[in-house]
């Protein structure tokens, strides 16, 4: 993100924008594990990035360290720069078909739409963010 829009949003924003990048991945992934349901030996992938996400809000420091070699990293799941380093993992199952395959179809809608409304919810607080911004720019000037 450019200097002079990481000058208008705050922390909190970033993280919320960075939550959105995780948030349509893990859709993705849903998606695949739904359009593999009926793969014989497909096994099902969850994606996880809240615990990341969580971590790098609770620190001390709202701004990132200046990672001078892409192997520095700030801790297990994020690198220096902040960059959440999402878990990719083949999901346990308790269920596994005749064919081998773990997807559990209502459970891939359940978190699936989980996933959308947040993402929805993050995009709405955004918008109205920026809608503030809009308004203090044109009313503002008005006296």
């Amino acid at each position: 993100m450019s200097s002079l829009v990481g000058g208008v949003f705050s922390f909190s924003d970033r993280l919320q924008m960075e939550s959105l990048n995780q948030r349509l991945t893990r859709s993705e992934v849903l998606s695949a594990n739904i359009a593999n349901a009926e793969t014989p030996g497909y096994r099902a992938l969850g994606y996880d990035f809240e615990s990341q996400l969580k971590e790098l809000a609770g620190t001390d420091s709202p701004f990132p360290l200046a990672a001078t070699n892409p192997q520095h990293y700030r801790n297990d799941s994020t690198e220096a720069d902040g960059t959440i380093l999402p878990d990719v993992y083949i999901r346990p199952s308790e269920s596994i078909g005749q064919d081998g395959n773990t997807v559990d179809v209502d459970r891939e809608m359940t978190d699936l739409a989980e996933t959308q409304l947040k993402y929805r919810a993050t995009v709405e607080l955004l918008n109205r963010k920026i809608g503030i911004m809009r308004y203090a720019i044109t009313q503002g000037g008005r006296g």
